[in-house]
């Protein structure tokens, strides 16, 4: 059972215990003490509630309008974020980048044209229509490729091994293709491979098998699909084990190009810029894309001149946020568990994002009610605008929610809810988060 609580009665105005207070209190403004009985007040409700009592939760209100903390509950201790931390490569990318996203270096020497990939993920990946590299590159009939000197990790630290075949865990690259996936779809009778380059490579068995309907070998790019085991139509999306030979490959067969590596000693100079930042930021943030965000602070790094992501992050830290408290942060999508963060210093980051791109810029970015990650929750009658812009983390047994609220009164407050270590469903844990926000909206 959901316990719901209400915050209403924290509005009356003047309370006898606040009243008693400011007259006892020497050097008390009623103002503080007034933010002092808040704070407490909403440690009892999520102390007593049925949902947040038997977990780790922690949450953290701000007013943009007085510029003040106005309530806190283990605000200060550190949390799984999960893809909250997309929240900081959205920074990461709004502070790295102009107005377009830098997708690769080139330059043409006769009819050869001269590349070093900068980690674009939007190359032929599905949700971007506008692909400018693919045009460019489409022009030509001999391409060298000039590869960076070392190459990422296709793994973040902590991600777990098992999530190979599932489509939130693509592997990181230099110059991803197809989101770095195979779409295996099945229409009918009709079975559609996605790039068509690994047609050979699906053995389709019409049989039944428990777990997945499709699967993958761990280090090889051979896959399976069990079709008796869904009579129904269905897509399935899974990562592929990338390689530079792999990718010269699927280039050939998508270009009708002659690929080459080489060394040469004039480098590309021109830069060529494709997406718009702020739509593939939204196309990252509403639907919670992992690979977008990993791949966004790859480039982050590499743009800075990084070749790796940890030291970059060491540089973030310490020089572009250095309000924020010590916190664990080692991946750009929040799939490891190593991650650590206060619900607290999420707000810091919110209040540095609003005050760096303005309010407008970012609740663009972010979903609410109604879209994205938030489709089913904090719904609005059609003649009321929206009135959450946040983004949900989730891993089993954790969730989060961390971004903008705009109250009945229409005052605007930042605020992270972080839930953790619980054993019941989510969706009582999103309820309950989702009730508990709603009084917070009516109460101000």
């Amino acid at each position: 059972m959901i316990q719901y609580f209400s915050l209403l009665p924290i509005k009356r105005n003047p309370y006898q215990k606040i009243l008693f207070l400011c007259l006892s209190l020497l050097g008390a403004s009623c103002a503080s003490v007034k933010q002092l009985a808040i704070e407490k007040d909403v440690t009892r409700l999520l102390n007593q509630s049925e949902v947040f009592s038997n977990q780790f939760t922690g949450f953290s209100l701000y007013d943009l309008e007085s510029e003040t903390f106005i309530a806190g509950h283990n605000s200060t201790l550190k949390f799984t974020p999960a893809s909250n931390t997309k929240l900081l490569t959205m920074y990461v990318t709004l502070k790295s980048f102009p107005d377009s996203l830098p997708s690769l270096l080139y330059s043409r020497e006769d009819s050869l044209l001269k590349i070093t990939p900068l980690g674009d993920p939007t190359f032929l990946y599905e949700p971007f229509e506008n692909q400018k590299a693919f045009e460019l590159l489409s022009q030509v009939k001999g391409i060298a490729i000039q590869w960076p000197d070392t190459d990422p990790e296709l793994f973040g630290s902590g991600w777990a091994w098992d999530d190979y075949i599932y489509n939130f865990q693509p592997q990181r690259a230099w110059w991803p293709i197809y989101g770095n996936t195979v779409s295996i779809q099945k229409v009918n009778d009709t079975l559609t491979i996605t790039p068509p380059f690994f047609e050979d490579y699906v053995e389709v068995l019409e049989q039944t098998r428990l777990g997945e309907l499709v699967d993958r070998e761990l280090k090889f790019n051979v896959f399976k699909a069990y079709l008796e085991s869904d009579t129904s139509d269905f897509e399935r999306i899974i990562p592929f084990e990338y390689s530079r030979d792999l990718l010269r490959q699927l280039l050939m067969d998508t270009l009708n190009a002659e690929i080459q590596f080489a060394k040469t000693s004039k480098p590309p100079t021109d830069t060529l810029f494709t997406q718009s930042i702020d739509t593939v930021l939204a196309k990252m943030m509403k639907p919670s894309d992992n690979f977008l965000s990993e791949q966004l602070l790859l480039m982050a790094a590499r743009w800075h001149g990084y070749k790796e992501v940890k030291p970059f992050i060491k540089e973030v830290r310490t020089t572009w946020l250095p309000d924020l408290t010590e916190m664990v942060w080692v991946d750009g999508s929040g799939l490891s568990r190593y991650n650590l963060i206060a619900p607290v210093d999420q707000v810091r980051l919110l209040k540095r994002c609003h005050d760096e791109f303005g309010w407008e810029k970012i609740t663009a970015i972010l979903p609410t009610g109604g879209e994205g990650t938030l489709e089913e929750y904090y719904l609005t009658d059609e003649e009321e605008p929206p009135f959450i812009f946040a983004k949900t983390g989730t891993l089993s047994n954790n969730h989060n929610l961390s971004g903008y609220i705009i109250t009945r009164s229409g005052k605007r407050m930042i605020f992270s809810f972080m839930s953790n270590h619980f054993t019941q469903p989510t969706d009582n844990v999103k309820k309950a988060m989702e009730q508990f926000l709603l009084d917070i909206r009516n109460a101000y």
